[in-house]
């Protein structure tokens, strides 16, 4: 393979960053683009993009940040050709490689998806993993970029993470199924509702934000307080609510409004 420039090393704290960015978001959507946004922060690329494949045949959710939606036919078509995918379905193994860990950069060079997709994109290397959730469903990860190769530390840096964004993306998994069973109840757990089982109004009101798939900034953003305090806020929650993390609390919450709904449904009915 061809040699490789020493590259940075993100570090610690950028792993540690990059795992306080996307491990409370649970609403899929929204971890889909925090996780891309954090990447491209931690990890430097021109372009960043995945592919959410699954559970049912034919199910894919595909995103790319920059968008280049002039080259979406070209890369539709010659997209098999990836040698990180084919290095994926030879192998299954979805930890992070680069396409110098498996193509020389000639061989690169003379594929049309190269030739097609890549070269008009500026893109010569590429680092890539996948985040299993089930059989049938998968998150596929890509970050692409001209000049200087992905570095070994950087490979070993999405290696480290992805144990994290795996759960990161079962738990976002978890939570759509659960707000699909509870669609009819509300449109959110009542905050009258979640005092009831013994949170302060300011924790009614994080939990309720939690419920909603919100992460812990965009709750401390919209109730104009500090993520550090949105965090005291949930450690209490979880203590009242008998949980130990943001699924369970999120899980409970939405019980709580159900079986408030029943409640008023029995109260309501005429004999």
């Amino acid at each position: 393979m061809q040699g490789r420039e020493r590259g940075r090393d993100p570090g610690d704290g950028a792993l540690l960053e990059l795992i306080g960015d996307v491990c409370g978001l649970l609403d899929i959507a929204e971890l889909r683009s925090g996780l891309l946004a954090s990447l491209h922060r931690v990890l430097p690329s021109e372009f960043v993009s995945l592919n959410d494949i699954g559970p049912g045949p034919g199910e894919v959710v595909s995103v790319m940040e920059p968008d280049m939606p002039q080259l979406h036919a070209r890369w539709a078509w010659h997209a098999h050709e990836n040698p990180l995918l084919r290095h994926h379905q030879r192998t299954h193994d979805g930890r992070a490689y680069r396409f110098s860990d498996v193509i020389g950069r000639d061989e690169l060079h003379e594929l049309p998806l190269y030739r097609e997709v890549y070269a008009p994109m500026g893109v010569e290397h590429q680092l890539a993993f996948t985040l299993p959730a089930s059989p049938e469903r998968v998150l596929a990860v890509a970050l692409s970029r001209g000049g200087e190769d992905y570095s070994e530390a950087e490979r070993e840096f999405a290696n480290r993470a992805r144990p994290f964004l795996i759960q990161a993306y079962l738990n976002a998994i978890a939570y759509e199924a659960l707000r699909s069973e509870r669609a009819g109840v509300s449109a959110a757990p009542d905050l009258r509702t979640l005092m009831g089982a013994g949170l302060t109004v300011r924790e009614a009101e994080v939990v309720r934000l939690l419920a909603l798939g919100r992460s812990n900034h965009h709750i401390g953003a919209e109730l104009r307080i500090s993520d550090r305090t949105v965090g005291k806020h949930l450690e209490h929650c979880f203590r009242k609510l008998g949980v130990s993390d943001r699924s369970n609390a999120a899980t409970r919450a939405w019980e709580l409004a159900e079986q408030d709904a029943a409640r008023s449904g029995r109260n309501g009915a005429v004999s």
